[in-house]
């Protein structure tokens, strides 16, 4: 099991990487701390290492996506439909709740997704959220 330890604060979970030296950080004041001391690699090794894992994982997330284009199932969202909820004026208000973030936030980084979308489904605002996504979605228009 890998360790999600932030390498700024040691407390929290890491969510996020530093785009310059990939160190592991949780939130904006561990990457502000860090923002001030850090540095590119600068080493030819530390590049090419650097470089090779980026491409790594580009390559296998374009792998992933080519995937899911295999498998065309009755339960794909078009992307018109996609664009739809993106431009969705309702959508906008109910995404600006900060619980309703959260939860989604909690949802995307849990390693028990299904347990907590359980959860997240019985509370009125992720309900509210989710019957919006499916009025937009189902919607033969």
């Amino acid at each position: 099991m890998t360790t999600k330890i932030c390498e700024v604060c040691k407390v929290g979970e890491f969510k996020y990487k530093c785009p310059q030296c990939l160190l592991k950080y949780c939130s904006v004041k561990c990457y502000k701390s860090h923002k001030e001391i850090c540095q590119k690699p600068d080493s030819n090794i530390n590049d090419k290492e650097t470089t090779s894992l980026a491409i790594a994982e580009k390559t296998e997330g374009l792998n992933d996506i080519l995937r899911l284009g295999e498998e065309e199932t009755a339960d794909r969202v078009p992307l018109e439909k996609l664009q739809m909820l993106e431009n969705s004026s309702n959508m906008k208000v109910i995404l600006e709740n900060p619980h309703l973030r959260a939860m989604m936030e909690n949802l995307c980084n849990s390693e028990h997704a299904e347990q907590e979308m359980a959860k997240a489904m019985m509370e009125p605002i992720f309900t509210e959220f989710a019957d919006e996504c499916l009025k937009i979605v189902e919607n033969d228009t």
